[in-house]
C-alpha cells in the first residue's frame, strides 16, 4: 500500500534539477515532438539544467537553439542503440543539481512537475519517482509563446487524452547518486524500466506514484525506425537483452509505488462516496409505493444524515420521528462527528436498507448521497417521477445541517470544489479548468440546489441539462472513490474496506474495480462470479460488449472519481443500466483506465436476474444504442472505425 504524500499547489519551486535523455533524430514527425517536449522543459520554473545526449541528426542544433547542454560522445550497441550505462556515468559527472531527472525526449512537462519534485525533495532523502503519462496525438509544433498554452493542452488531454498503461514509465527523478552504476541496457527498449523500479524496491528506496498531481504528456508516434514497430521495442531481441543483464525477475510497475503522490486538500474529503440511486420501481404510487411525504421516510429532515460514528452503528431509525430541522441538525453534529449524508430527492423504505448496509460498513470513511433516479428514458414528467421541487428534497439545510451545523463549513470539512479535488496542476482538475466537467455552474451549490434553494434547479453541463440521479449524485460527491448503490441492492458488510483496500494496493494505477454479487430470490442466495466469463478487464473494448453486458451491475463497480470527470458523466440519452456500460467502455477502451476484479461479492440484489435473456426485451436496442454512442466519441481512432460493423453483437446492427 502506497502511504499518501500530500502536494500543495501554492509553494513556489525553487529547486534546481537536471534533466537528461537521449533523443532520437530529429526528423520529420518525431521532431517535432521531440522539439515541443525540450522546450517545454526549458520553461520549467527555475529554468532546469538539461543535458542532451548522443550525436543523431538535428541534436546538436536543437541544443544551441535552445540553449541547453550537449554531450555526443556515448556508447552504443552491435544495433547502433545507446546504452544507457554510458549516460548515467556521464550525467554524475556533468550534472549541476543533485537532483537529476531521467526522461523519454517525447514527453511534454508542465509547472506541476517542479512543484512535485520540491515538496518530496523536502519529506524524503532518497526517492525513486515515476508516474503514469497520458497518451495524446500531436502533429505540429506548439505555440509557447502564447500565455495560455498549458490550459490549452491540459484541454486537449481531459478533452482526447489517454492514460498510459501501469507498466509504462517514461520519467525517473532521483538524487544523483542514488544509481551511481547501471547495467548496460539499451536505451529506449523494454525491461530497463522495470529494473529501476525493481532495484528501488529491493534497496529499501521510496518509490513515489506521481501520477495524480503530475501531467506528462506523451506525444502519440509511430515507432517505424525499427523493424517490428513497437512490439520490437517492447518485446523484442534488445528488450530480451536488457531483461537478461538486468536479471528482471518481478514485474516491476507503479503500482509497486510505497508513496502516492495527492492534492493538499484530498486529505480533508472523504475515501469514498456512496450515491444510492432510487429506481423507479422504489417509487410506484404515492400511496401504495413508499407511502406519502408524512407516512414514507420523508423529506430532508427525515432522510439519511444518519452516519456511522467513530463509536459504532447507531441504533437510531432513518426517519425524523417529529423533530424539527434544527433539533435534527444539532442531533447529526452531536452523534454523528460531521460525516457528511445528503438526500438528494424522496426516498423510501427500500432506499432505507440500502442506506442502513452502508451504516453498518466496517469501514467508516465514506459519505451517504441519495437522489432519485428520474431523467432517464422512460421516467415520466418532473411530478410524475419526482414529485414537485419543494417536496422532493427539501433545501441543503434539511437533513444534513448546513455547514456550520453538523458536518462544518466546506473549508473544515471536505473542502470546497477548488479545494477539495485539487485544481488541474494538482492532479484531478479543478472544476473551473476542466473543460469536461462543468457541473457546478449558474450559482448551483454542490448538493445541486440553486441559489434561491430550489432542489431541482437544472444543473448545467455544458448547457445540457441534467436531470438523472447518476450525474447529480456525482456532482455531490466528494470522495476520492465514487459507488452508484441501486435502492434494490444492498452492501456487504466489509464490501467498502476491501474495494478501497484494492485500490490502495495499486496505488493511483486502478480506476475502476468491478466485482460479484449475491442474487437474493426468497430463501435462495445464488453467488454471482462474473469474472468467470469476463477474465481479463484490461483487455476490455467494444468487441466485448455482450460480454461485459452480462456481469454489470450498477452496485458492483466502484469507480475512482476523477476518471468519471473525465468522461463528463453519463450519457442522459441512454436508460440507467446502457449509460453506465458507455460509461465503463470509454474509460477503458478509449480513455485508457484500468480496470480489476475483485472476484468475490460486494453486494447482494434482490429479485434480479442474472443474464441477458432475463433483462428487458429491449437490451439489444440499448446495444444497438451504446456501440452508436461509442464510435461518435472524438477518442475513436481511424482503424476502430474501420472496425465497427464487428462491434454490434449477433442481431444487432447500427441504425446508422
Amino acid at each position: 500500500m502506497a502511504e499518501p504524500l500530500y502536494i500543495k499547489p501554492e509553494i513556489p519551486a525553487t529547486l534546481g534539477i537536471s534533466i537528461f535523455t537521449v533523443p532520437k533524430p530529429f526528423l520529420g514527425k518525431i521532431g517535432i515532438i521531440q522539439h515541443n517536449a525540450i522546450t517545454s522543459w526549458t520553461l520549467l520554473k527555475p529554468k532546469p539544467e538539461i543535458i542532451l545526449f548522443g550525436d543523431e541528426i538535428g541534436t546538436a542544433s536543437i541544443a544551441e537553439e535552445l540553449g541547453v547542454n550537449h554531450v555526443p560522445d556515448i556508447e552504443c550497441n552491435s544495433y547502433g542503440t545507446p546504452l544507457l550505462d554510458s549516460v548515467f556515468a556521464q550525467v554524475q559527472e556533468q550534472a549541476t543539481y543533485d537532483i537529476i531527472t531521467y526522461i523519454n525526449a517525447d514527453i511534454i512537462l508542465l509547472k506541476d512537475f517542479s512543484q512535485a519534485i520540491q515538496q518530496v525533495y523536502q519529506h524524503l532523502e532518497t526517492f525513486l519517482i515515476t508516474g503514469r503519462r497520458w497518451n495524446l496525438d500531436l502533429s505540429n509544433p506548439i505555440e509557447f509563446q502564447s500565455p495560455n498554452w498549458e490550459e490549452s493542452l491540459c484541454q486537449q488531454v481531459y478533452q482526447t487524452g489517454c492514460l498510459g498503461a501501469h507498466d509504462a514509465k517514461d520519467y525517473f527523478i532521483f538524487p544523483k547518486n542514488l544509481f551511481p552504476t547501471i547495467p548496460k541496457f539499451a536505451v529506449g527498449r523494454g525491461y530497463w524500466d522495470t529494473w529501476m523500479v525493481t532495484t528501488a524496491a529491493m534497496k529499501g528506496y521510496p518509490i513515489v506514484d506521481a501520477s495524480e498531481v503530475v501531467m506528462a504528456v506523451h506525444q502519440n508516434h509511430s515507432y517505424g525506425h525499427l523493424m517490428g514497430g513497437k512490439n520490437e521495442a517492447h518485446m523484442g531481441k534488445e528488450a530480451q537483452e536488457n531483461k537478461t543483464i538486468g536479471n528482471v525477475q518481478a514485474q516491476g510497475t507503479i503500482a509497486d509505488s510505497t508513496r502516492q503522490l495527492k492534492p493538499w486538500d484530498d486529505q480533508d474529503s472523504p475515501r469514498v462516496s456512496v450515491i444510492i440511486i432510487r429506481r423507479l420501481s422504489d417509487v410506484g404510487n404515492r400511496e401504495q409505493g413508499t407511502g406519502n411525504r408524512e407516512q414514507g421516510t420523508g423529506n430532508r429532515e427525515q432522510g439519511t444524515a444518519m452516519q456511522r460514528g467513530l463509536g459504532g452503528f447507531p441504533h437510531e431509525r432513518l426517519h425524523q420521528e417529529g423533530n424539527s430541522g434544527q433539533e435534527f441538525r444539532e442531533r447529526v453534529s452531536k452523534n454523528y462527528f460531521g460525516k457528511r449524508s445528503i438526500v438528494g430527492e424522496n426516498n423510501s423504505a427500500i432506499v432505507e436498507r440500502a442506506v442502513e448496509s452502508v451504516l453498518a460498513q466496517n469501514y467508516s470513511d465514506y459519505e451517504i448521497i441519495v437522489v432519485d433516479g428520474a431523467g432517464n428514458q422512460g421516467v415520466g414528467s418532473r411530478e410524475q417521477g419526482v414529485g414537485n421541487r419543494e417536496q422532493g428534497t427539501g433545501n441543503r439545510e434539511q437533513g444534513t445541517g448546513n455547514r456550520e451545523q453538523g458536518i462544518g463549513s466546506r473549508k473544515q470539512g471536505t473542502g470546497n470544489r477548488e479545494q477539495g479535488t485539487g485544481n488541474r496542476e494538482q492532479g484531478t482538475g479543478s472544476r473551473q479548468r476542466s473543460p469536461l466537467t462543468p457541473l457546478n455552474k449558474g450559482g448551483m451549490g454542490a448538493a445541486g440546489t440553486s441559489e434561491q434553494g430550489s432542489p431541482l434547479a437544472p444543473l448545467n453541463k455544458g448547457g445540457i441539462v441534467i436531470k438523472g440521479g447518476c450525474d447529480r449524485g456525482l456532482e455531490m460527491a466528494q470522495g476520492e472513490f465514487v459507488i452508484f448503490l441501486d435502492s434494490d441492492s444492498v452492501l456487504l458488510p466489509d464490501a467498502l474496506e476491501k474495494q478501497v483496500a484494492a485500490f490502495d494496493r495499486e496505488s493511483s494505477t486502478l480506476d475502476l474495480l468491478l466485482s460479484g454479487w449475491q442474487l437474493v430470490e426468497g430463501d435462495n442466495i445464488t453467488q454471482v462470479r462474473p469474472w468467470q466469463e469476463l477474465p481479463d478487464l484490461e483487455d476490455l473494448h467494444i468487441w466485448k460488449l455482450e460480454k461485459l453486458w452480462q456481469p454489470l451491475r450498477q452496485s458492483n463497480i466502484m469507480f475512482r472519481r476523477s476518471r468519471l470527470d473525465l468522461v463528463g458523466g453519463f450519457n442522459r440519452e441512454l436508460n440507467q443500466e446502457a449509460a453506465m456500460v458507455e460509461v465503463i467502455l470509454n474509460l477503458v477502451f478509449l480513455r485508457g483506465s484500468r480496470a480489476l476484479w475483485l472476484p468475490e461479492a460486494t453486494c447482494s440484489y434482490f429479485g434480479q436476474g442474472n443474464t441477458i435473456e432475463e433483462q428487458s426485451s429491449s437490451v439489444a436496442e440499448e446495444m444497438k444504442e451504446v456501440i452508436d454512442s461509442i464510435f461518435k466519441q472524438p477518442t475513436v481512432k481511424g482503424w476502430m472505425q474501420k472496425l465497427k460493423a464487428r462491434a454490434y453483437p449477433k442481431g444487432v446492427g447500427s441504425r446508422e
